[in-house]
């Protein structure tokens, strides 16, 4: 993990420049930063293989950003390493272009503009049924703080290992449980009406109190880790989402993240095609689009950048590099300064 001058670094840095949708993941343990020379802007990056892959755009000043992307790559130049920018924006596509890089679109990222969030009219119909039943049922949602119990931290666990059954934790572009990690964060936490916790959201952003609010900036959240209990009743995660956009709106925030859904509105391309329509063995494309899309999210195009000729194998990669978790005890954290 960070040690604490490079954690009080990082955090100075995001307190006066802001979130976006993956800095909670610079936490994670599995990557490692990359500083332009001027201190204003930082780039989370792994190392797989030849390839430097760095996670969605840099976060920092408007100069400092630009000059990062451009010190990143001299860095991977001199050390005869490809630079790869993944879940890349469109900001920065015209700059990327300049230094010779090819991007291509990968899918939509949702967000939920929270100012104008609500369930009222005929389209949140049975939504609004969903979260009626829930509260007669005295389900409730919470929003918990660090620092946490014990007791509460292993009930997080429970409900994580519950989850998890038999599937393995991603890593580098989603949130993985450890309880280091885990602890940084606020929890939503669904409660049934017995008073057990049996589902949570962590959530990761800008600080979730209004006085804390940035000068011109629009406060944003993401929802990171969504964990529930084989037991949770039909309809849970929505009732959770929902209580968590009323809880977000109520402490000002503007915007609220759910990640992106793989390959959205992309079927122009035959094999994106197929693998929408038939790929759901393999990942449920269609389904992660349509949940987040119930919600009426606003979407934004995310890119993979990197040379042109080195995409097909770039992408294989990537995808070993996301189901190939790194413990944060074999992660070698490099504050690294061009």
């Amino acid at each position: 993990m960070l040690d604490n001058m490079a954690e009080q670094r990082l955090n100075r840095l995001l307190e006066s420049c802001g979130h976006n949708s993956h800095t909670h993941l610079y936490y994670l343990g599995d990557k490692e930063l990359f500083w332009d020379s001027m201190d204003e802007a930082v780039i989370a990056y792994r190392t797989a293989g030849k390839r430097n892959i760095a996670l969605g755009d840099p976060v920092g000043s408007p100069e400092g950003c630009r000059r990062v992307i451009g010190e990143f790559i001299a860095y991977c130049k001199k050390l005869n390493r490809l630079p790869v920018f993944y879940q890349a924006k469109s900001k920065y596509l015209p700059l990327f272009s300049g230094y010779g890089l090819h991007s291509a679109k990968i899918g939509e990222e949702a967000q939920i503009d929270l100012t104008r969030f609500d369930l009222k009219g005929k389209r949140w119909l049975k939504l609004r049924n969903r979260i009626n039943k829930f509260e007669r049922g005295r389900y409730s949602v919470n929003v918990l703080f660090p620092p946490y119990s014990y007791t509460t931290m292993s009930r997080l666990q429970e409900i994580s290992d519950e989850w998890l059954a038999e599937r393995k934790e991603k890593s580098f572009s989603v949130g993985a449980f450890s309880w280091p990690y885990v602890s940084r964060f606020p929890v939503a936490v669904l409660t049934d009406a017995e008073g057990r916790y049996i589902a949570f959201a962590s959530i990761t952003g800008d600080a979730p109190r209004p006085e804390a609010s940035l000068a011109g900036h629009c406060r944003k959240i993401t929802i990171d880790l969504m964990r529930y209990t084989p037991s949770c009743p039909h309809g849970t995660m929505d009732y959770l989402f929902v209580s968590l956009f009323r809880w977000a709106a109520d402490n000002g925030y503007g915007r609220c993240s759910l990640g992106i859904a793989p390959l959205a509105n992309m079927d122009h391309l035959l094999f994106v095609r197929l693998l929408w329509k038939y790929g759901s063995k393999l990942y449920n494309f269609k389904g992660l689009y349509e949940y987040k899309n119930k919600f009426g999210p606003d979407w934004e195009n995310v890119y993979l950048v990197c040379p042109a000729s080195s995409m097909p194998v770039t992408v294989g990669i990537l995808a070993y590099t996301i189901n190939t978790p790194v413990s944060p005890s074999q992660t070698k954290w490099n504050q690294i300064s061009s």
